[in-house]
């Protein structure tokens, strides 16, 4: 958790250096990409590049823009989740998209002809741009009706922060033509959204999801692409809503005459979860405020009390 409203969370801090750790190591010893970036032909045995697969960044530029996005999205989501369930979301975000990964490079090997030499089998998969993505689904779970003023004239809703990020990454891309890089973008954002969506441990109410209309599948896109989106995504609800009713079945939390109500519950912890996320924003941008009050100020409040003013200017800590 954060100490005050000014610093960064002491996990994100730990994730940050370990994205900087990895990124030094891969570029003073360039041989260890071979190990720690995710290639799907050493995976086995080198198993635990499936991890450390989505932590490498062998560009300078990308590390520096990966940490410090990573350290203010910790100061959103963190004080919300709580410090496991942030570095839990990282984690299995991290090894399904690289499993998934791994699963899509073999296939593509073994259909193939014109890839049995090993091109996807060991091409180099890395970067941090998929766990951003995820941590953008989790914002827009938190607080999707904050707006954001950026450049001061556009106005951009935290709901759409993922979507606008994977398109612009997408542009990126196919201009550096790293096609490569589309793996971890698309999967990272789906697989956040798949855990969030129906498996993230809500304490308030133990149980598990977030099945509010704002979070469909469907929010992701134009609005004109949603009925066709919700009819394909709706299978898949079906099946993880089963899982739901299951696990409600064998650990009963509510009397049963509000056993009907279940989904409604778990809408209403995701706006208690939103209101947390909103309320911890609206708490830091105030002691932003105090904190970067100019010093005529404090030369006013001096002279008004009558007291002498040193100069340097009284902040609330």
């Amino acid at each position: 958790m954060m100490q005050d409203g000014h610093r960064f969370t002491r996990l994100s801090k730990v994730l940050a250096a370990v994205l900087l750790g990895l990124f030094l190591v891969t570029y003073f010893a360039p041989s260890s990409k071979e190990y720690l970036t995710l290639v799907p032909g050493r995976t086995l045995p080198c198993v635990w590049n499936l991890i450390t697969g989505g932590l490498v960044c062998t560009n300078v530029v990308e590390v520096l823009v990966m940490i410090m996005a990573l350290l203010l999205l910790a100061r959103i989501i963190e004080p919300v989740y709580g410090s496991t369930e942030f570095l839990k979301l990282i984690l299995v975000v991290d090894f399904a998209a690289s499993t998934a990964t791994f699963c899509i490079a073999y296939i593509i090997f073994l259909s193939a002809p014109d890839d049995r030499k090993g091109r996807t089998l060991y091409k180099e998969f890395s970067g941090f741009h998929g766990l951003l993505a995820a941590l953008l689904v989790a914002v827009k779970q938190i607080m999707p009706d904050h707006v954001v003023i950026l450049a001061g004239f556009l106005r951009l809703k935290a709901a759409h922060f993922p979507s606008v990020y994977v398109l612009a990454s997408t542009v990126v891309i196919a201009a550096l033509q790293s096609w490569h890089c589309l793996a971890f973008l698309y999967l990272g954002t789906y697989f956040a959204w798949l855990y969030l969506r129906f498996f993230q441990h809500q304490p308030e109410t133990s149980i598990m999801g977030d099945p509010s209309e704002d979070f469909k599948f469907s929010s992701f896109f134009p609005a004109a692409a949603a009925g066709p989106i919700d009819a394909a995504a709706g299978v898949l609800g079906k099946v993880f809503r089963l899982r739901h009713d299951a696990h409600a079945e064998a650990k009963p939390l509510l009397p049963t005459a509000a056993t009907g109500t279940l989904l409604g519950s778990n809408a209403v912890d995701a706006n208690r979860r939103r209101e947390r996320g909103a309320k911890a924003l609206e708490e830091r941008l105030e002691m932003k405020k105090i904190a970067d009050a100019p010093v005529v100020e404090s030369a006013a409040a001096a002279a008004a009390s009558g007291l002498p003013h040193t100069g340097s200017g009284s902040r609330l800590a």
